[in-house]
């Protein structure tokens, strides 16, 4: 198949428009691309300079020659030279901190350099403007980095050695040249994703674990959000001390208050802002001066009230990034870590959830309040909280970074109503969910309306599927409801994860083990029939009307022991992976005793080597008070009823198959011409008189060179623009034909007769390019017609749908699903967000309820698989490959028997400019539309 795997990307890929960067030590910078205003900031960074630090960027002491600064800025083609610049707050001024740049050798070779102010050395700016630079080089079609540095300038060395590209040196005298391969090895991309994640969590430090707060607006008002703040601070026994601030009292809450951040004693880490909106900018000027190194904005008034508010938002983003503080907010409820030695609520809630190991981030405040009394009512332990409010700065993606290396932190809880970078959070999502499981809720499920689509995959394509498909990539256990998500919660907490979807049960009502059977049905597990020895087993103990089988009925009249026996036999049976329990009080008088009884059941089957298994209860006594059972230090998770269970662990038990199974490759092809598809699809929005500016469809001719240049196979055909061409060329291509309307203004054609099937002579394929045309010329008069494409007839394989929409959010979906016109009305597509691993595909394949006809079924061939499989690999290639791709319908795709391929019978690509939600307005040069 002339596949080979591919290597890793960089997380700069994803980052790359982003102007924040997190350094070494916490504090974060803006990096940019340099334009013609920083012509005097560039010379003053160099002039600053300490002579040393000139001597190993220049080889000179003193200043360097104008001209050469003048081409670091003087920037306007990406595949000539970059340079990216970083700027912070500096003595009360904004200033270039660091300057990096590639310089085009050859077509291939870029010569790099970076300086670094001497006060920000050590720090990782350096390998953050190398990892940066790397990308955009590689994007621009630079395959190696040169650098010439002196033999004593250690740093610069250790940033390349750092880097994990691969690296090779030579000496010379006074002097060492490295050369930097730029295609990332997979111990490179570990290296950077380290990298990334201790620098995210050592900025989050000063906020979730802070040695001291500032509440800045703390009122004498207990009714105030400000004194509620300062308040919580105090109840939940914060460690460290506590700050009012309020410039017209002396003491608020037992407290000293202080008139400003300014009069504070240095070193506060954090400083909560509950002031008016006006007022904020300049409380953070205070808070830089002061030294405070992290931000809670509480006050609303910024994004969430329309332009002016994000105008307003972003000046604030800036500052505090200027001055290399992070901020969580604005317009937020604050955050909590309950860790015992910290003890921390500096948000407006009234409750302090107990002590636990889930964190939970809520893009809602007032959701927050209700997240956190739920969790406090069903005894749901917290590590940390944090309502991050617009996610100004820090948002979820930074703090699942924190989470992964919080020992605190075992499972992580997510309510999202928007993403801001999807790929990293893809990329993330992936990594630490093979330790740690991650649940989200995402909001916002249904769109009243979808844009008008052309191709079936785009109006199948709704962006709830596309996070369906994220979710499921990323392997995301996606929660419908809050309740639901601490269901999920509760169990992946306290409970292994199953090896298996086989589950055992046991109840003493008949109805709800029925319920419990048809739920668990529903959500993927199978209720295994129990072997014969199990039953014998059952049956020693129980009475004659007790059921045997699974489920298990103790029936209602069943004592203590006989639950606290069945327990045992069905959770150490080799038929199951995990066990329901069930119990509905018929004597409340009994309760306590059954109860546990359960316990003790549970207890003896861990004792009996039954440890691996998940263990929910569903104890009906008082559906409205759910909270776990306690088996000797172990918490064995209840529920209202039956359903709840059986859906928490049947989510659970995929999130398990997921994580057992090795990660997916992403694959590469030796026999793609990424560079002809892209030529055809600029050349062809370039060429395009009177369309609409940046979308057109492509022609035929088009069409089948860029599927061509990636290898897909395209059934045999040719454009006629006669009748008798069209004779001639089914006579060539053999007898019986199809003939098809070709236009690239008209894309459904079989809704205007526009398609004609079985043409077995050439008498009747005159006739249907003379019928075909005309209908056209009927139906749209204005239109341009290509002419009609003629190809041969495909016998026999399985009509499917392959195609590619481009989701503004997330990026390139490819969808899969059966084909023809049957694609639309049966609905049977599934997607995945590219880029593709195999196991990505593998799974589009099998998702399907239509899989049953590619297997073969009722006497007719299954389907090549492998060659389906390589279509939707190659597709995905395409899709990154090139980006002017918004639309892309492969309708039908036969598959043929094994081993003979599949044909593309019909295709419709929509050009335009897509642009990532992640890219930045950058100053008009080109350099920075492409940083």
């Amino acid at each position: 198949m002339n596949r080979h795997r591919i290597s890793p990307t960089l997380p700069a890929v994803d980052d790359v428009h982003a102007p924040r960067v997190v350094l070494r030590d916490g504090s974060v910078a803006t990096v940019r691309a340099a334009t013609d205003a920083d012509r005097n900031a560039m010379r003053r960074f160099f002039h600053e300079l300490s002579p040393e630090s000139r001597r190993k960027r220049f080889f000179i002491a003193g200043e360097p020659p104008a001209a050469l600064i003048e081409r670091l800025y003087d920037v306007v083609d990406p595949a000539r030279s970059v340079t990216l610049v970083a700027e912070r707050h500096v003595d009360g001024d904004v200033r270039l901190i660091a300057v990096g740049s590639y310089a085009a050798l050859t077509a291939s070779v870029a010569e790099a350099a970076f300086a670094v102010d001497d006060r920000f050395q050590g720090r990782g700016l350096g390998t953050l403007l190398l990892e940066r630079l790397a990308v955009l080089a590689a994007a621009s079609g630079f395959r190696r980095f040169q650098a010439t540095t002196p033999g004593d300038n250690g740093n610069m060395l250790e940033v390349f050695r750092d880097s994990g590209f691969e690296i090779r040196s030579k000496s010379a005298p006074g002097c060492v040249d490295v050369q930097l391969l730029l295609t990332p090895s997979f111990e490179c991309v570990a290296s950077a994703e380290e990298r990334s994640r201790v620098a995210t969590a050592a900025s989050l430090r000063p906020m979730l674990e802070p040695r001291s707060v500032a509440v800045v607006g703390a009122s004498r008002d207990v009714t105030s959000i400000g004194r509620r703040v300062l308040d919580g601070l105090i109840a939940a026994g914060f460690s460290g001390p506590i700050y009012p601030i309020n410039p017209h009292a002396a003491e608020i809450g037992g407290r000293k208050a202080f008139p400003s951040v300014r009069d504070l004693p240095p070193g506060v880490d954090l400083a909560v802002l509950v002031v008016p909106q006006p007022a904020v900018l300049s409380v953070v000027d205070d808070c830089a001066t002061a030294g405070v190194k992290s931000l809670v904005v509480i006050t609303a008034g910024f994004a969430e009230t329309g332009a002016e508010g994000r105008a307003r938002q972003q000046a604030l983003v800036e500052k505090a990034r200027g001055y290399g503080m992070r901020m969580v907010g604005p317009n937020c409820m604050g955050l909590l870590n309950t860790r015992a030695d910290i003890r921390l609520n500096a948000s407006f809630s009234p409750v302090f959830p107990p002590t636990g190991h889930i964190a939970f981030s809520s893009q809602s405040g007032a959701l927050g309040l209700t997240i956190l009394e739920l969790a406090a009512k069903r005894q749901a332990g917290l590590s940390t909280f944090v309502s991050v409010g617009n996610k100004a700065d820090v948002s979820g993606n930074d703090l699942l970074e924190y989470w992964e290396g919080d020992p605190s932190t075992n499972v992580i809880l997510l309510y999202v109503e928007s993403f801001g970078n999807p790929r990293r959070f893809a990329r993330l999502a992936r990594r630490i969910g093979r330790r740690k499981p991650i649940v989200a809720v995402k909001a916002g499920r249904t769109r009243a309306g979808v844009r008008p689509a052309g191709s079936h995959t785009a109006a199948l394509a709704a962006s709830d599927m596309a996070v369906d498909a994220l979710f499921r990539q990323s392997g995301v256990i996606r929660a419908d409801t809050i309740d639901d998500m601490f269901d999920i919660a509760a169990c992946l907490d306290a409970q292994p994860l199953p090896f298996g979807r086989r589950v055992a049960i046991v109840t003493n009502a008949g109805g709800p083990g029925i319920l419990a059977v048809d739920a668990c049905e529903a959500a993927g597990l199978t209720v295994t029939e129990f072997s014969a020895e199990t039953r014998a087993r059952l049956a020693a103990f129980l009475p004659s009307g007790a059921s045997v089988g699974n489920p298990i009925d103790v029936v209602a009249s069943a004592t203590g022991d006989d639950y606290r026996r069945a327990i045992e036999v069905a959770l150490t049976a080799d038929e199951s992976d995990a066990l329901i329990v069930i119990f509905t009080p018929i004597d409340a008088s009994r309760s306590a005793e059954i109860q546990a009884a359960i316990r003790d059941g549970v207890a003896d089957g861990r004792r009996a080597g039954a440890t691996r298994k998940p263990i929910l209860a569903c104890v009906m006594a008082d559906p409205g008070h759910v909270v776990p059972l306690d088996v000797g230090g172990e918490h064995v998770p209840t529920y209202a009823f039956p359903e709840n269970a059986a859906r928490a662990l049947g989510k659970i038990a995929t999130y398990a198959a997921w994580r057992a199974q090795p990660p997916g490759l992403f694959w590469g092809f030796d026999d793609v011409h990424p560079d002809v598809a892209r030529d055809v699809c600029r050349k062809a929005l370039n060429d395009e008189a009177g369309a609409a500016p940046g979308d057109r469809w492509l022609g035929t001719d088009e069409v089948s060179a860029v599927l061509n240049a990636f290898g897909l196979p395209l059934a045999a055909g040719a454009v006629a623009h006669t009748a008798d061409e069209a004779a001639a060329l089914a006579s060539v291509l053999g007898f019986p034909v199809a003939a098809k309307l070709s236009s690239r203004r008209i894309q459904h054609k079989t809704e205007i007769g526009g398609v004609r099937l079985n043409l077995a002579n050439e008498h009747a394929v005159r006739r249907a390019f003379s019928e075909i045309v005309a209908r056209a010329r009927r139906f749209a008069p204005a239109v341009t017609i290509d002419g009609v494409l003629i190809q041969p007839m495909i016998a026999g394989g399985v009509e499917t749908m392959i195609g590619l929409a481009d989701d503004p959010l997330f990026g390139a979906l490819i969808g899969f699903g059966l084909g023809g016109i049957h694609v639309e009305v049966l609905g049977d597509v599934r997607f995945r967000v590219a880029p593709l691993t195999d196991v990505d595909a593998d799974e589009l394949l099998h998702e399907i309820r239509g899989f049953p006809l590619l297997q073969g079924h009722r006497g007719h061939p299954a389907a090549d698989l492998e060659a389906l499989r390589d279509i939707l690999l190659r597709l995905s290639s395409l899709a990154e490959a090139v980006p002017e791709i918004l639309e892309l319908d492969l309708n039908p795709v036969i598959a043929l028997p094994p081993g003979n391929g599949c044909r593309i019978v019909d295709a419709r690509i929509r050009v335009g400019t897509r642009r990532r939600p992640s890219e930045v307005t950058a100053p008009s040069n080109r350099v920075a539309a492409g940083v």
